[in-house]
């Protein structure tokens, strides 16, 4: 026989389901946003208590998501997934209920199954139905869901909600840093006084000077320290100097910095994040080979020099072969005394080794020195410079040996002699006559080119015959001729080198003041003649004298 389901008692326990849930899942959502604003406001108050490390606060969000994650699945998800059933609810009724007497039970058990059990009347089935309905018309099943913890739970989530926001918004310059750092993010702990540092890792060179530089927020001290610890473990404390023309601004220099540490400057209740000065050594130069290569109108075979030996002919082309302390990724070579900069070649396979050449210019440099730039950015520093001394390629020398006086009487037809000794460091390229005459082309300078039959000479010493009768016009007399002998040497690179003799003057007059001249000149010399042996005699009287005083005689 078939027996029916009361709609009233499958309502009602549907009814007592819900509230159940609800109840359920509303205490553990009270508990979970209580639990969760209190552990997030703990790891806010440690971290601006104790400023706690990136992997410290880390593992504290990790603990905070692991207990709210917690809360969640055992008081919000499980009741969800694991809801009594309506024996389970019948049985919670019967217990809050005892006047049931287990008729609530049984009437849902027994008409589980639209057939009756064997054995069983469908009549007493109904009739114990009925009675159970009869008992439950007039009682709420929802009443006896106790919702103690869900107040109690309710009121601490409302009240932490309340006092978290509250505080959140008061102290919304410090909350919302802190709030960034649970969620791991790099910025500072907040402060009365807030330290930013522009710059704070820096690379130096290992002995230079390292300026160590803060700017305040906030309350502004009056100073502040830098905590410096080096590698071997060892810590210095130095005062900081606060610009006087910017007050938010301090800074301490650090003089001969030989070892890397790291640093934190600290200013009234502020401190900046941990940074590194890493020391690491400049490049310098570790060997330098110089050749010499003397310019080409000398002739003379490239020379090694030492780079504490560098006298340099003006013109020379000086080749550099370089090895560094370190690897470079730039090198340049400058000239002091001349403001110029010749990038060096690197060799890319051996980045340590560097080669140049410059030419030696005729004035202005006093030396050189080597720029380089390693593979970590560090620029050498204070380099050597290395001396150099230019020799000049002096000009020829030049003097007029013939005629012997400055002014010399000549006449139309006469054949000038004019004798020259000239001598270069290297050779003589050139030499020419130079000559103005004041009565011919108004006195305009003219120039013969002496013939050296193709040679070139270190040194020269010749005779020109000059034939003043094939002057075209013919010289008159009373003309006078302005002579001077110029010599040019080979150089090619920083000259020529051109020397001149002093003006000499040849005056043009007739055959018979010529003769005139001679004789008087003639008279001169035997003149000169008969003083140096009247001289001669004197002498030979008093070494005869001087003979005898000594033999006594």
């Amino acid at each position: 026989m078939r027996v029916q389901p009361s709609a009233l008692l499958r309502e009602k326990i549907s009814a007592l389901r819900r509230r159940h849930l609800a109840v359920a899942v509303l205490t553990g959502v009270s508990m979970a946003v209580a639990v969760a604003i209190e552990l997030l406001a703990l790891a806010m108050f440690f971290d601006w208590w104790l400023d706690l490390p990136w992997g410290l606060r880390l593992i504290s969000l990790l603990v905070q998501a692991i207990v709210f994650t917690f809360i969640l699945l055992r008081m919000v998800i499980r009741p969800v997934l694991l809801q009594p059933d309506d024996d389970d609810l019948a049985l919670m009724v019967e217990r809050a209920r005892p006047e049931l007497q287990g008729r609530l039970i049984a009437a849902v058990q027994l008409t589980r199954s639209p057939e009756a059990a064997p054995g069983t009347s469908a009549a007493m089935i109904d009739a114990l139905v009925e009675e159970a309905e009869a008992f439950a018309q007039p009682v709420d099943f929802r009443r006896i869901v106790l919702t103690d913890r869900l107040q109690r739970f309710g009121m601490l989530a409302m009240f932490v909600v309340v006092v978290g926001f509250s505080g959140f918004i008061y102290g919304r310059a410090i909350t919302v840093d802190l709030l960034k750092r649970v969620f791991l993010s790099n910025i500072g702990v907040p402060r009365k006084t807030r330290v930013t540092v522009v710059d704070g890792n820096k690379i130096i060179g290992r002995g230079d000077s390292v300026r160590l530089e803060a700017f305040a927020g906030g309350i502004i001290p009056a100073n502040g320290q830098v905590e410096v610890r080096y590698r071997t473990r060892r810590t210095q404390i130095y005062s900081l100097e606060q610009n006087r023309d910017n007050r938010i601004h301090f800074g301490r220099t650090i003089e001969n910095v030989q070892d890397s540490f790291t640093y934190v400057i600290f200013l009234n209740d502020g401190h900046s994040d941990t940074f590194t000065v890493t020391t690491v050594p400049r490049p310098t130069v570790a060997t330098m080979e110089c050749e010499q290569q003397f310019p080409a109108y000398t002739g003379l075979k490239p020379a090694k020099r030492a780079p504490g030996d560098l006298s340099l002919l003006a013109g020379s082309q000086l080749k550099l072969n370089i090895v560094a302390t370190k690897d470079l990724q730039h090198a340049s070579l400058k000239l002091s005394g001349v403001d110029t900069e010749i990038p060096l070649q690197l060799d890319t396979s051996q980045p340590r080794h560097l080669t140049g050449e410059f030419i030696v210019p005729p004035k202005g440099m006093n030396g050189f020195s080597i720029q380089m730039l390693d593979t970590e950015n560090m620029e050498s520093r204070d380099t050597a410079i290395y001396r150099v001394d230019v020799i000049p390629d002096r000009p020829p020398t030049v003097k007029i040996t013939y005629p012997e006086r400055k002014e010399e009487l000549v006449t139309r037809q006469a054949t000038m002699v004019v004798g020259i000794d000239a001598l270069d460091d290297f050779a003589i390229a050139r030499v020419r006559l130079r000559y103005k005459v004041d009565t011919v082309d108004n006195a305009a300078e003219k120039v013969i080119e002496l013939d050296l039959e193709e040679e070139s000479p270190q040194r020269l010493r010749r005779r020109h015959e000059w034939r003043l009768r094939d002057f075209r016009p013919t010289l008159s007399e009373g003309s006078t001729i302005e002579y001077w002998i110029e010599v040019e040497d080979n150089n090619d690179a920083t000259g020529p080198g051109i020397t001149a003799t002093e003006h000499q003057l040849a005056k043009v007059v007739s055959e018979a003041e010529k003769r005139t001249d001679l004789l008087n000149r003639a008279g001169d010399t035997l003149g000169s003649i008969s003083d140096v042996a009247a001289d001669q005699e004197k002498l030979n009287r008093n070494l005869g004298t001087l003979i005898r005083e000594k033999t006594g005689r």
